[in-house]
């Protein structure tokens, strides 16, 4: 499937765009005369929207993804033959020399902590742009020159940037690594995408050591101890952020679902 077409989907297929699609099939009802209907759909719409946006249902929608995953300091974890780590920079056009940190920048400073401890000679930067020019600045060359401001010499950074999804990661990524004889590595991505990454690599024939991070998910025991500090009522109270978790953990859910469809994982 083309990317752009798999992306698209991907879009269209979360809560915000099924609550918006049942809403105007309820506004196409009440055109017709179709009051019932018109009610039935935009009740289903602001209770599935409700049910998405509870941080109940991204709270567990994200522990069903770490578990299995605890953090590890990188002192702690094995040596391997080079550390993998999935892009985690936006490229900034307006000041290239300058990436825009986001979320997923953990991964890059996870990578370099791995580095500095010795856990192995080279880190592999996989990652590419969907939405901009092969031209221009790719996610793995700006997560590159976050690795060098962390103390990371050019000599141990390899760039892979033509990669546009986690399978394209992995199939890249493992190019590089036969031409380099690799076998094992160290993958450095968010706790939330490792599941799938690993799984990813694993297929391509690469012996993965989990080195996961960007731990935006609360433990269980975390989260209960900061419900009894408030109202119970809290956690079933929309917001708009936990409607952002549980659409990107949705759709980590579907990916996952989909690579092992297609044998990817």
């Amino acid at each position: 499937m083309p990317i752009l077409l798999d992306k698209v989907l991907t879009l269209l297929v979360t809560p915000l765009a099924i609550a918006v699609g049942v809403g105007l099939l309820a506004l196409v009802a009440l055109a017709f005369g179709r009051r019932r209907t018109a009610l039935g759909s935009l009740a289903f719409a602001i209770a599935w929207l409700w049910f998405w946006s509870m941080p109940w249902t991204s709270g567990n929608l994200h522990g069903s993804l770490v578990s299995g995953y605890p953090f590890r300091d990188a002192e702690a974890l094995p040596a391997a033959d080079a550390i993998v780590v999935l892009g985690s920079i936006r490229p900034n056009p307006g000041a290239p020399a300058y990436p825009d940190l986001v979320e997923t920048s953990d991964r890059a400073w996870h990578a370099a902590r791995l580095y500095l401890a010795g856990k192995a000679p080279l880190i592999i930067v996989s990652a590419g742009n969907v939405w901009v020019p092969s031209s221009q600045q790719s996610t793995a060359d700006a997560t590159g020159i976050l690795l060098k401001a962390l103390g990371v010499p050019d000599s141990a950074i390899v760039i892979e940037g033509r990669s546009r999804n986690t399978r394209q990661n992995a199939l890249f990524t493992a190019e590089l690594a036969d031409r380099r004889g690799i076998r094992k590595v160290l993958l450095a991505t968010s706790a939330w995408h490792m599941r799938r990454a690993e799984a990813a690599l694993r297929q391509v024939g690469l012996e993965v050591i989990p080195a996961a991070t960007d731990y935006t998910f609360v433990p269980r025991s975390a989260r209960r101890a900061g419900w009894r500090a408030r109202p119970r009522i809290f956690r079933f109270l929309p917001s708009a952020r936990a409607l952002s978790g549980s659409t990107r953990m949705l759709k980590e859910h579907l990916g996952l679902l989909v690579y092992r469809f297609r044998g990817w994982a």
